[in-house]
């Protein structure tokens, strides 16, 4: 293989599954086993709420338009990638320039809707995003020479280093699917209070924990106190939380219910 060719393989892979992922992201908005959603739904509805767009139909027509401009993009790549795999590199170029002229279209629609909604770390994110389509188009017609052939590259030393990263990376990856694994069930799991000072309880949820969890969670503690009555719920500061990236602290006040008269 020329270095053209793996080049031009790399680049292709790399933005099929980012588009195919971005699809399935869509249809999974949830966490599952080594998999974790985004509920895109529900921000989009919080976008259109900020602009007094309460009804849930913007917020669904506007996902399944991105979800429909994505799929269609993905298409793109991978018709590009099983193109380039037959070869036919007339069609690969033809078909690679739609995915990026789809792609640019969606990263311009996407940094629209983040000037208009006010999400400007998402306006960064896209923006960086659209450089990296037109570095990766560069990159697809003028990265290497096709006559380069890699193949008659490897040293001995090469073979050495390509071994060594194999095997790092299954055994990085094994560890990383036991660890998920084992923990997984924490994610769904109800969290246990802790009484800080009298009537006053802290809950420390782990990673991944939604708001399944935190209702299964206030079931639990209800059931466990049936004395007590929640009188409000307070979230961490952003200081206390932010020493715990996948934490979240929340603390729930309580009084005793007053008997009721017979």
């Amino acid at each position: 293989m020329t270095e053209r060719s793996l080049l031009r393989t790399a680049i292709l892979v790399f933005w099929t599954l980012f588009w195919g992922l971005s699809v399935v992201d869509k249809v999974i908005p949830d966490v599952q086993f080594l998999w974790v959603g985004k509920d895109f739904f529900a921000l989009f509805i919080k976008f259109f709420a900020s602009l007094g767009l309460k009804d849930p139909l913007f917020a669904t027509i506007a996902l399944a338009g991105v979800s429909g401009l994505e799929a269609i993009n993905f298409s793109f790549y991978l018709t590009a990638l099983l193109s380039l795999r037959k070869p036919q590199e007339d069609a690969t170029d033809r078909w690679f320039f739609r995915a990026i002229f789809t792609s640019v279209i969606l990263f311009g629609l996407f940094s629209i809707a983040d000037q208009v909604f006010g999400d400007r770390f998402q306006l960064l994110e896209h923006g960086i995003f659209w450089l990296i389509l037109m570095a990766s188009w560069v990159a697809f017609k003028h990265g290497a020479l096709p006559s380069n052939d890699i193949s008659q590259r490897i040293t001995p030393l090469g073979r050495t280093v390509l071994i060594s990263g194999t095997l790092l990376t299954l055994l990085t990856s094994v560890s990383i699917w036991q660890f998920s694994d084992t923990t997984f069930a924490r994610a769904s799991a109800p969290v246990s209070g802790e009484e800080v000072v009298e009537g006053v309880y802290k809950f420390d949820f782990p990673f991944l924990a939604d708001k399944r969890v935190w209702e299964a969670t206030v079931n639990a503690f209800k059931e466990s106190h049936p004395e007590l009555h929640i009188r409000y719920i307070y979230t961490g500061p952003s200081e206390l939380n932010s020493k715990k990236k996948t934490h979240l602290l929340l603390y729930v006040f309580t009084e005793l219910k007053t008997a009721e008269p017979e």
